[in-house]
């Protein structure tokens, strides 16, 4: 990251530039780890044990998943769609909390994680609600399972 002459070093200007340069980025690598161990958990799954966490991790990760109905529905072009479009919303996710976390006069990662999980707790439940609602329009009862 260059530094004008203005800006000291691991100063609080410093800190406020990083955190609005790489919020999006870090959002993005969360979410794409979150994918990966949900991936893991999945390839090869014939059990509930591994397929349960691992479905619910991979809406965590690509929260947009119900939106292209893959719970349903399966297909590469549904799942490549899924995890472009929750890409851009993690990243901008992460830029709004970059920007809420900065407008601050101290401000570093910390708040940009406070921020960042805020938001990411209302895209979870959204994502869950859609889950919800899916299930419902098709008639599957998860407790009789």
């Amino acid at each position: 990251m260059s530094t004008s002459p203005n800006v000291v070093p691991d100063g609080v200007v410093y800190h406020r530039l990083l955190v609005r340069k790489f919020g999006p980025y870090l959002a993005v690598a969360i979410s794409a780890a979150i994918g990966i161990f949900a991936a893991l958990l999945l390839i090869g799954s014939t059990s509930a044990m591994r397929g349960i966490p691992g479905f619910i991790l991979a809406i965590v990760a690509i929260p947009t998943l119900p939106l292209f109905g893959v719970p349903v529905m399966g297909g590469t072009v549904r799942w490549l769609l899924a995890i472009v479009s929750s890409a851009f919303l993690w990243a901008f996710v992460g830029h709004l909390a970059a920007q809420r976390s900065t407008n601050r006069t101290i401000s570093s990662w910390p708040e940009w994680r406070r921020e960042w999980t805020r938001l990411s707790i209302g895209v979870w439940v959204g994502a869950m609600f859609g889950l919800g609602v899916a299930a419902i329009a098709l008639g599957i009862n998860p407790i009789s399972m």
